[in-house]
């Protein structure tokens, strides 16, 4: 049978699987009675070997048959839930998640290394209990650390690594552990990491980084690095090709010394408990189903949803670039239209103007559809979540219960492709700086489990997307002093600094409070990731925050980055538009209202000093021969979060919807613009960026 026709399929539905297995099991963790979920899981599994079986990927059904049959024991009471089994299992679903994402990447399933995991599925099946020493014993290829001598601490090798050296060494070859440290003057790391890279490709093949390449390049490492290498090479030659390089201040090279292990490592198992134990269907809840203590266990509400979750509905599969194109031609059509209407308006053609009425109402229409197709629920986002948090709530030994809301809350496509990662750093600080541990929350008189809320609504034409937590909130001070330490800001501005503003410093670049870095926070990255991508989706990041009482960060993000509502400027002969989302209101005012304050141009509108900027001085528009003091000068007031401004323009031409179209590459740089604009009579008019006027 020819496969390929339906390999696209084969990975759609296997990801669902997944996702509805995690979801299913974190149900099936909260509340370990319900035959409803567990059956639900078992189904997953069920359909995922027989796929999987039927594409020919052996080793997928084979891991999913043993899940299978382990959910099978479950399902019949011959074996109780219990944490334990559902660690085992999620191991599985990530093992198997591996499996799929490599078949999907044109690699070979085999790259996973399942036998520890089948051996301790096999295990609990009989009755024996696995022990398992720690988060990092998984199933998949990040399993036990390899047995190898030579290598730096910390530094560990899985079995894939551990497979290539093997053979590298049976080829003549000599593995190293190449440690690199880079002078502390050095402004460009990533530069010279990138350099370190290429003298070793040309030496040998480097197996693997520490930390990974996309750290390296992004320069979220500190002064230095280690890098495994195959090559037959000595490691003099080596060491000198390294340190050639400029900046690079030590280089030591190790080779890596392979222990024998037996070749039948048994399964780390304990005595086998009692035949009677593992069948004993009327044991106590308790002792039956003890949960996890630090876990995070979904909420009433989510187990609901995840039950509706499941009910397929009727629906197509479309490729994204379709719809795409179709939104492209959608925006010509609104493009087309308005033009139209300004050849009607201009000659008076009562007939087109008419016949454009009708018009008017189907494109409108249509434009509707289509939208509305590119709109996705954010509950797409959301569902990876759950796992993420109860994962990390173990590793940091804390209780969370996480509330999902709103998860049937739609944003447009585009926008759901973005914002997983800053709500992912958003969670993770949460849990790490917001919840306190269970002994601190309840010598502070608070349950010992944590809540965290991930909350979607709709605002007008935005949607509002919240993190909650009732930690310890931000203390203000705190930020004030690390910020000042870090040589941020001055003394003096610290403390003049209103304690919601001060807060705020979060969101600087580099700016971290962790006293020591961990895998979870601690560099300085994340904060300011989150409000550099919220904002360039047109959006907002906020906080507040109460001592001891917890914090709320909010996201404002428009429903849709394709076609918006606008209002048209005029500077001189240029037309800009200015996103009506943003606009406050817009004022007529005199030269006599605009006053200065510390060199600066302000007005005052109903009480509130507003500070005002020229946009022929800040896009240099040169002026024209007439007169500069007009007696009526037109002010767009406009906000981004609390801040506001008052953008000088030369005339308000009006509100008209545009299609947002991209400079592209040469343009794309451009601070101010966000983006241009085709009006209606073919002219281009760029639409500013008000986050950037601020």
């Amino acid at each position: 049978m020819e496969t390929n026709q339906y390999m696209e399929m084969f990975l759609d539905e296997s990801r669902e699987h997944l996702q509805s297995l995690n979801d299913g099991l974190l149900s099936l963790e909260n509340d370990p009675e319900d035959l409803s979920v567990l059956n639900e899981i078992f189904r997953n599994a069920h359909t995922l070997k027989g796929m999987s079986a039927t594409m020919g990927y052996t080793k997928t059904a084979e891991l999913t048959h043993d899940m299978e049959n382990l959910l099978d024991m479950l399902r019949k009471e011959q074996l109780k839930v219990s944490s334990e089994i559902i660690d085992v299992i999620f191991k599985c679903v990530d093992s198997l998640q591996e499996m799929v994402e490599n078949i999907g990447n044109g690699e070979s399933e085999d790259l996973v290394d399942v036998s520890d995991l089948v051996r301790m599925v096999n295990a609990i099946a009989k009755g024996e209990s696995v022990q398992q020493e720690g988060p990092e014993a998984s199933g998949g290829a990040a399993a036990a650390p390899a047995a190898a001598s030579g290598m730096p601490e910390g530094c560990e090798l899985n079995d894939t690594d551990m497979l290539v050296i093997k053979e590298a060494k049976n080829s003549g070859l000599i593995p190293y552990w190449v440690h690199v440290e880079i002078a502390d003057t050095c402004l460009l790391k990533s530069a010279r990491s990138y350099m370190v890279m290429n003298v070793l490709d040309e030496l040998g093949d480097v197996i693997k980084s520490i930390p990974p390449a996309q750290d390296l390049e992004q320069e979220k490492f500190d002064h230095s690095f280690d890098v495994c290498l195959v090559t037959d090479a000595d490691a003099k030659k080596v060491e000198e090709g390294v340190t050639a390089i400029s900046e690079i201040c030590g280089v030591k090279v190790t080779e890596i010394n392979l222990e024998e292990a037996p070749k039948e490592a048994p399964a780390p198992v304990v005595a086998p408990k009692p035949a009677a134990q593992a069948a004993a269907p009327a044991a106590a809840p308790k002792a039956a189903a003890p949960a996890a203590k630090p876990a995070a266990k979904a909420s009433a509400n989510n187990a609901k949803h995840d039950k509706k979750a499941h009910v397929a509905g009727q629906s197509v599969r479309v490729d994204i670039e379709k719809l795409d194109t179709l939104m492209n031609l959608v925006g010509e059509l609104v493009t087309n239209k308005v033009r139209l209407e300004q050849i009607g308006m201009t000659h008076r053609l009562t007939e087109l103007t008419e016949t454009l009425e009708q018009m008017d109402r189907v494109t409108t229409d249509l434009q509707s559809v289509v939208m509305k197709v590119r709109m996705v629920p954010v509950s797409q986002v959301f569902n990876r979540f759950p796992r993420m948090v109860r994962d990390l709530a173990k590793e940091l030994n804390k209780d969370i219960n996480l509330t999902i809301e709103g998860e049937d809350t739609e944003l447009d496509r585009t926008v759901i492709d973005e914002i997983g990662d800053p709500l992912m750093h958003l969670l993770r600080n949460s849990l790490d700086h917001g919840v306190e541990h269970p002994d601190e929350r309840e010598a502070k008189g608070k349950p010992r489990t944590g809540e965290v809320g991930l909350i979607a609504r709709h605002e007008g034409n935005n949607v509002v997307i919240m993190v909650t937590d009732d930690g310890s909130g931000i203390n203000a001070d705190k930020i004030r002093n690390k910020a000042v330490e870090k040589g941020m800001i001055s003394r003096d501005e610290a403390d003049a600094l209103p304690d919601a503003d001060a807060v705020r410093l979060i969101f600087l670049p580099g700016f971290s409070t962790a006293e020591q870095i961990t895998d979870v926070s601690g560099r300085g990255v994340g904060m300011d990731v989150v409000r550099s991508k919220i904002e360039s989706l047109g959006g907002h990041v906020d906080v507040e925050t109460k001592i001891d009482e917890g914090s709320v960060f909010k996201i404002k993000l428009p429903l849709t980055l394709a076609i918006i509502q606008a209002m048209l400027v005029k500077v001189q002969d240029e037309m800009y538009a200015i996103p009506l989302g943003s606009i406050d209101s817009t004022i007529n005012i005199t030269p006599d209202d605009i006053k200065t304050v510390q060199n600066k141009e302000v007005i005052v509108i109903r009480g509130q000093i507003i500070p005002i900027t020229r946009l022929n001085e800040v896009l240099s528009v040169p002026r024209g021969k007439e007169a500069t003091d007009e007696d009526d000068i037109f002010v767009v007031v406009v906000h981004v979060g609390d801040h506001k401004i008052g953008i000088v323009v030369d005339n308000l031409i009006g509100q008209q919807e545009i299609v947002i179209k991209t400079l592209g590459k040469l343009l794309s740089g451009l601070k101010m613009l966000a983006g241009a604009t085709i009006l209606g009579d073919g002219h281009v008019a760029m639409i500013l960026d008000v986050s950037a006027l601020m």
